[in-house]
């Protein structure tokens, strides 16, 4: 159960001076956890905030409890606190314009910093969706590009889990988007963010913010922490944050806000099987004194383990080679790859230079198609080696996507349980990841009141009871056959059918289909009897126990 939450506040503290306001937002917790978010008020002490959406479902039930804390808006991120209060959710949502004391136990004066209270609660039905199309926009993002120029920007999102939720201490790729040339206040196009790939609604997620640079060696703009959930149900205001820049007359790199974030159709990987990937490279430095290198790719796993490496060719500073297969359960999907590019000699190879990047990562490859190549004992002002390419990229599908599999089951209900969802990748000439349209019809629309809710939320939600789509063949694995549904042999013939099959199992039905009046040991014609006892024959008194002949 959701709730779209009505608030406001009166008589906030001043946090900006004697002669300012506050620039008020709200965060509610669960157990620490942040589980609601609000826009931003500028300038108010008695702030009506957009409805904020809380998920019961998320905070462990209804009779659990939650924080709400409010805090003023600061430019340099080190946002004020302004005061708290703690209720359990079903108290919180029975005391409609009750007025909660907002305290905060570090002043020295314990009194009220304002008042918070809830005007209205609406109950929102709607399951979460599977995925979102995020707009993000920037705005006054840093000059990269010189005094006089401007920056070529674009996004990267990490997340320190997997899609089970498990925490990590490495980053891993969850998607990007394309670089806009020239511009300070930059706006994208839509990004889909699915909720698997995220590691669910409320793992963190790391945005940063970067300045394409055609050498590679793009520049770090700033970068944010937020949530998928923050994302998508509220309008928040991210600081985009430069920590070598933190200091007293830095406050931040820009802002990074969402326009829109209606549902969609979410992207499956896990189900990819294998990749065909072919590379080339760009001004490569020369290793040979008389003639050019003679380069080859060489793709490792760790330190140790090859995955592929290419056949070298032969005097060529920008060489092309063949395509070539990386297979998923070698690679993993979300593990970082080292691609190395080597100058093949008689005797020992000379090294040029590396990139790293994981199998997702190259699936964003049409956002931007290349890598810098770095060598940490090149002699020179940069480490700069030259540059790695993706001339085409095709994944394909090993089967049914296990994620969309269990959300396919969770949706449909009992009478769609076990059918696997269909894949997005094609069989005979797979499409560049990405360029797959969402298949028309495959989920319904949820009817609603255009007022009832926030304008940016949508009501394009996959809903409970829609088929599933046709499975699609695979090109590495034999379709398979849905779950719970009795398998059907390909050999079967029409004989067989009429005789063994459940359509056919009633006696008239069999009789229709030519299978006569004997089916194996059965007789058709000859009526059963009850086992041991005769129906038509009445049993003789003498048989009968004593007390059953006084009646």
């Amino acid at each position: 159960m959701k709730y779209q939450l009505h608030c406001s506040a009166v008589k906030l503290a001043r946090k900006d001076g004697l002669f300012g306001k506050s620039d008020p937002f709200v965060i509610i917790k669960s157990y620490g956890k942040p589980v609601g978010f609000s826009n931003v008020v500028m300038k108010n002490l008695n702030p009506f905030w957009d409805p904020i959406e809380l998920d019961v479902d998320a905070c462990g039930g209804p009779h659990e409890s939650i924080t709400i804390e409010v805090f003023d808006f600061d430019s340099d991120a080190k946002h004020d606190f302004i005061g708290s209060f703690t209720v359990p959710i079903q108290e919180f949502i029975r005391n409609l314009n009750k007025k909660y004391p907002l305290m905060n136990s570090s002043l020295k004066k314990q009194k009220p910093q304002g008042h918070f209270v809830l005007t209205r609660a609406d109950v929102d039905n709607r399951p979460n969706a599977l995925a979102y199309s995020v707009h993000f926009v920037g705005k006054s993002l840093a000059r990269k590009d010189g005094l006089l120029g401007k920056s070529d920007p674009f996004l990267m999102i990490y997340t320190n889990g997997n899609i089970q939720g498990q925490s990590s201490d490495k980053l891993i790729f969850v998607a990007k988007t394309e670089w806009i040339k020239d511009s300070l206040n930059p706006v994208w196009d839509p990004l889909t963010l699915s909720v698997h790939s995220c590691g669910g609604l409320d793992m963190e997620l790391l945005i940063r913010a970067y300045d394409y640079d055609s050498d590679g060696g793009h520049d770090l703009i700033g970068a944010c922490t937020t949530t998928l959930r923050q994302l998508v149900t509220s309008k928040p205001t991210l600081l985009l944050i430069d920590q070598k820049k933190v200091g007293k007359l830095y406050n931040n790199s820009g802002t990074l806000s969402v326009g829109t974030a209606p549902p969609t159709q979410p992207l499956y990987d896990d189900n990819i099987g294998r990749i065909n990937i072919q590379f080339r490279a760009k001004k490569l430095d020369n290793k040979d004194t008389f003639s050019k290198s003679d380069p080859y790719l060489k793709i490792m796993k760790g330190d140790s383990f090859t995955l592929h490496t290419t056949p070298h060719i032969k005097n060529d500073l920008n060489p092309v080679w063949p395509a070539f297969d990386l297979l998923v359960s070698e690679c993993g999907l979300t593990e970082v790859l080292t691609f190395e590019v080597w100058d093949h000699d008689s005797g020992s190879d000379d090294f040029i230079g590396s990139c790293a990047m994981s199998l997702r990562h190259l699936l964003f490859w049409e956002k931007n198609p290349a890598w810098r190549l770095k060598n940490p004992k090149r002699r020179g002002l940069t480490q700069n080696s030259g540059m790695l390419e993706v001339v085409s990229l095709n994944p394909y599908a090993s089967g049914p996507s296990a994620v969309a599999s269990y959300h396919q089951k969770a949706m449909a209900g009992p009478a769609m349980a076990g059918v696997p969802y269909a894949s997005q990748y094609g069989t005979s000439h797979p499409p560049a990841y990405g360029t797959a349209q969402p298949q028309p019809g495959a989920y319904g629309t949820a009817a609603r009141n255009a007022n009832e809710f926030p304008s940016h939320i949508n009501a394009n939600i996959p809903q409970q009871g829609t088929a599933a789509p046709a499975i699609n063949a695979s090109p590495l694995m034999p379709q398979q056959q849905p779950h719970n549904v009795p398998y059907q042999s390909q050999y079967t013939t029409n004989a067989m059918t009429s005789q063994y099959s459940p359509q056919g199992s009633s006696r008239e039905g069999m009789q229709a289909a030519g299978a006569g009046t004997q089916v194996g040991d059965i007789s058709l014609q000859k009526q059963p009897e009850p086992y041991g006892i005769s129906l038509n024959k009445k049993p003789e008194a003498s048989s009968l126990p004593s007390y059953a002949t006084n009646y």
